[in-house]
């Protein structure tokens, strides 16, 4: 192994335990009440190193989230329709959400959480792919863009997100994704 790849390995190992560090502490003791001294002891790193690698403590939310895209992207393409997929996305990210709901909660009760998606958490590649697979099939109608229908679905989830964290988890978030999911690819005009 050669002297940059060890490097490079030692930089995203440290960049690792520093998002992992901060998201323990948001859950644990709140977004505002974390420091970014608190998130390099936790990583047991100076704190210019954290500062080095997240310039803004916003930038830890954003990763979050991008890790979030990553899991979708992971689930790779299964063949199935552009619906079928994008519910399956939705079924991913309400489980994602119920497994860090005190994360999440803590992050969208900050106001972070809305800020990180207007600092670069853009629609999941994974929602376009989907998308894009459909209309090139010819399941969606030709007059809308598959970036237009990946939006709309990404819209949807936010949404839903934010009102399911509001009311305190207390109704089944992938029945709501899904429900609106439904109404999004059928439309909801009689006839």
């Amino acid at each position: 192994m050669t002297a940059t790849n060890r490097r490079e390995q030692r930089r995203t190992a440290t960049r690792e335990r520093l998002l992992a560090a901060a998201l323990e502490l948001f859950a644990s003791q709140g977004y505002a009440a974390t420091t970014y001294d608190h998130i390099a002891e936790r990583a047991d790193v100076g704190r210019q190193t954290a500062f080095n690698h997240f310039g803004r403590k916003e930038d830890f939310v954003v990763a979050w989230v991008h890790r979030r895209h990553e899991v979708l992207d992971s689930q790779g393409e299964t063949g199935a329709s552009a619906v079928d997929t994008l519910a399956d996305a939705l079924r991913a990210l309400a489980d994602l959400n119920e497994q860090e709901y005190a994360l999440a909660k803590e992050l969208h009760d900050s106001g972070v959480l809305h800020s990180a998606f207007g600092l670069g958490a853009t629609t999941p590649p994974a929602l376009l792919s989907a998308a894009t697979g459909g209309w090139e099939r010819g399941e969606i109608r030709p007059e809308f863009t598959p970036e237009t229908i990946a939006d709309l679905v990404f819209d949807a989830y936010v949404t839903t997100l934010s009102r399911w964290l509001s009311a305190g988890g207390e109704h089944s978030l992938t029945e709501a994704l899904l429900t609106r999911l439904d109404i999004l690819a059928g439309g909801f005009t009689a006839g």
